[in-house]
């Protein structure tokens, strides 16, 4: 029988000889769990900016650490880069209104406070966190920013999954 992975030099693996199945690999990466989130930024002018998102993920306890995906050619990863600083919003159970009139930029839905160090949230998100951007990564067609969380508020909403929505982001 012929083995399916060959193991080759600095722990990658690569199919024996094939080309990734394009369909498969789509199936396999929209199986990862997702949550729905608003990253919340300032304008050079001082203006809001805000963007629906799903790739966040902590990479540290101590100190609290997260990294998150943004597209290259967004005008939040521009934000980010230009303020080193980003919020973002955990979207509650009941907020598919909001999450809709972010994505189609109607803005109906959308209500907005301030964290302290004055970052854009939303009201009644299930929670926040504050973060100082420490790097970006430059790899893929997205970008990482690995921050620190420097505040956060937790709501009394429970988090909704990004299913909540029958939306799929990722393959």
């Amino acid at each position: 029988m012929e083995p399916r992975w060959n193991l080759i030099s600095r722990g990658r693996h690569a199919r024996a000889g094939k080309t990734m199945d394009k369909k498969a690999k789509k199936k396999v990466l929209q199986m990862i769990p997702y949550g729905a989130y608003v990253v919340g930024t300032k304008t050079n002018e001082g203006a809001d900016h805000l963007m629906f998102g799903t790739w966040l993920m902590q990479t540290s306890f101590k100190p609290p650490l997260v990294a998150f995906a943004l597209s290259e050619d967004s005008r939040t990863l521009a934000n980010v880069r230009e303020s080193k600083s980003f919020a973002v919003s955990f979207l509650a159970d009941g907020m598919e209104g909001v999450a809709e009139s972010l994505v189609d930029g109607s803005f109906k839905k959308v209500k907005t406070e301030r964290t302290p160090s004055g970052l854009p949230v939303l009201v009644g998100a299930a929670g926040w966190i504050d973060c100082h951007v420490l790097e970006i990564s430059e790899k893929g067609d997205h970008r990482i920013a690995l921050a620190e969380v420097v505040d956060v508020a937790s709501g009394p909403g429970k988090l909704m999954p990004l299913d909540a929505l029958k939306w799929h982001y990722g393959g």
